[in-house]
């Protein structure tokens, strides 16, 4: 039985968001809002072959962020082949493809939703990813499978990660899951939906809009609806994914159409009580905003300060005063001046 079986149902949890669900935000989420299963940014193989000390950050996890899926984009099957490996090196919970996203960077090679209907492609990628997992089950070495570059990305991510109290030798097989949408410019429930059902995968996490609506308009959750019951029949999980705006919506959108559980994201963003079904306070807003951003220069330094903004304004929101102090927080350059601001603010109202 996967790790997916075991969670409450309905799952809700944090829906992958490149740039954003670092190791940080997901950290600070796990621990004010604990989310029934949470997801890496993407990690494009192509890029991580070329350059993984630039991007092997986003592998960094703590234990408290289980159970964790490290997601990959991309169009290469042997890189995948290489990274699934890898994933179940460092004692991820499970592996996710992207087949939803929008953004032309990456569709533009053919990856993330612009695989929407490419078969043969889709298919190959995940029998690799599905072989490179398959492999760790069978106790090979990761220096057999992976080039030397990535073999040396691959252990210094776990030395991190041992430093975050991960166990050593822990020995995880990965769940492999898809995440994509309904279709490009038309629903494809019975065509593409199903034929991903059909792949060796355990998961299947839809994003109810179309590549030509991106990530607006309405969200077609009777599409939804009917890729569950093709998931069930198949003894899949079906996850949704789209404007989900709190935990009891969550529940809600998924009892109403027989949905295993929702992914959440941008509801999610200076929010991480939006899981625990709690307004916090504007003191806890502010509180947990500084041990975000603290957190946040400890991993990455404070010469990546101007990446944190956008987090400071998301917590900027819900009280009083909030976009007066969130104009403030977007012109920051380093920790104290946050600090400053934060204890100003906190002044001016007793």
């Amino acid at each position: 039985m996967s790790f997916w079986e075991n969670l409450s149902s309905p799952i809700v949890g944090l829906a992958p968001m490149d740039g954003i669900t670092d190791e940080p935000m997901r950290q600070i989420t796990a621990q004010y809002g604990q989310p029934g299963v949470i997801f890496t940014e993407f990690v494009n193989v192509e890029y991580a072959a070329a350059r993984p000390e630039k991007i092997f950050n986003r592998f960094w996890y703590s234990s408290h962020q289980r159970p964790i899926v490290a997601q990959l984009s991309g169009v290469n099957p042997n890189l995948f082949y290489q990274l699934a490996f890898i994933i179940a090196y460092l004692g991820f919970d499970g592996v996710d493809i992207n087949m939803g996203c929008p953004v032309k960077s990456v569709t533009a090679r053919g990856g993330g939703a612009r695989l929407i209907n490419n078969r043969p492609l889709a298919k190959e990628l995940v029998l690799a990813t599905k072989k490179g997992l398959d492999d760790w089950e069978k106790g090979k070495k990761i220096t057999e499978v992976a080039d030397a570059g990535l073999v040396a990305a691959a252990k210094a991510v776990q030395k991190k990660n041992y430093q975050r109290g991960n166990k050593k030798n822990q020995k995880v097989v990965p769940v492999l899951s898809i995440k994509t949408r309904p279709g490009l410019n038309r629903p494809l429930v019975e065509d593409w939906l199903a034929f991903l059902l059909e792949l060796p995968i355990k998961t299947l996490t839809v994003h109810g809009r179309l590549l030509s609506a991106a990530h607006s308009g309405p969200v077609d959750w009777e599409s939804l609806r009917a890729a569950a019951a093709i998931a069930h029949q198949n003894k899949k999980i079906l996850i949704g994914n789209g404007g989900v705006g709190s935990f009891r919506q969550g529940q809600e959108i998924s009892q109403k159409y027989h949905l295993d559980g929702v992914l959440i994201g941008r509801a999610a963003l200076g929010n991480p009580w939006v899981f625990a079904d709690k307004v916090p306070s504007k003191e806890e807003r502010l509180s947990v905003m500084m041990a975000h951003a603290r957190y946040f220069v400890e991993c990455f330094g404070q010469e990546n300060f101007i990446i944190l903004r956008k987090h400071l304004a998301w917590y900027a929101a819900g009280f009083p005063g909030a976009k007066k102090l969130r104009s403030r927080l977007v012109r920051t350059n380093n920790l104290p001046e946050v600090e400053e601001i934060v204890k100003q603010t906190i002044r001016l109202r007793t």
